[in-house]
This record gives C-alpha cells, sequence and structure tokens, in this order.
C-alpha cells in the first residue's frame, strides 16, 4: 500500500515531472487555512485507495504560486485532472460525487 500515499508538489518542476505521466494524474490545490480542504482529505485518501491506477498530488498554493497561476486556480480546493499529460475538466470546491465522476471519466 505504499502508493496510497498523496505526494506533495513543492516546485513547478515537481508539477511538470507529476503530469507527465501516461494514465490519470489529480492534482489538489489546498492551503493551510481551507476548511474544505480538511473536509474533503478522508475522501480523498479514499480515492487513493479506490483507484491504485490513478496518481494523486496535492500543492499548497500560497507556496507554490506559479502551479496555482499555471492552472488558474483562485478557490481551493480545486482538483485539476490530466490524462497522458493533458489537463481535462477539473473540479472546484470539496465535491466528492463529481471528483469521482470526473476521475472515472478519464480511466
Amino acid at each position: 500500500m505504499s502508493e496510497s500515499t498523496i505526494q506533495k508538489l513543492d516546485s513547478k518542476a515537481a508539477y511538470l515531472k507529476a503530469v507527465m505521466y501516461e494514465g490519470v494524474t489529480v492534482l489538489e490545490g489546498t492551503a493551510t487555512w481551507c476548511a474544505q480542504c480538511k473536509a474533503i482529505a478522508p475522501e480523498v485518501q479514499k480515492m487513493v485507495s479506490e483507484y491504485p491506477d490513478v496518481r494523486f498530488y496535492t500543492y499548497d498554493v500560497e507556496e507554490t504560486e506559479d502551479i496555482a497561476q499555471e492552472l488558474g486556480v483562485s478557490q481551493m480546493p480545486t482538483f485539476s485532472i490530466f490524462k497522458d499529460g493533458d489537463i481535462q475538466e477539473g473540479v472546484t470546491g470539496a465535491r466528492p460525487k463529481e471528483l469521482r465522476k470526473a476521475i472515472a471519466a478519464n480511466l
């Protein structure tokens, strides 16, 4: 179960490396003060187990503003979904049902 961790991206270089992956990648833009991010965290952790082939990453929009800017993130949490390196439709807000639907649509 070592794969069921959510890695934190701490630089734009790490972000670029993360999304250049064959398959589905989910990036979650968060902030330390974001209550919705904390609320959805257990659901996201479940999805990590439910979708073993999907890579999950998180980044702090204040620590890595360049990633947030690149993805046009203005509210948290924002889930950006990539498939084979191409950005797909994302999900804004703590909406686990929509996020599951968006992930499933790209599998």
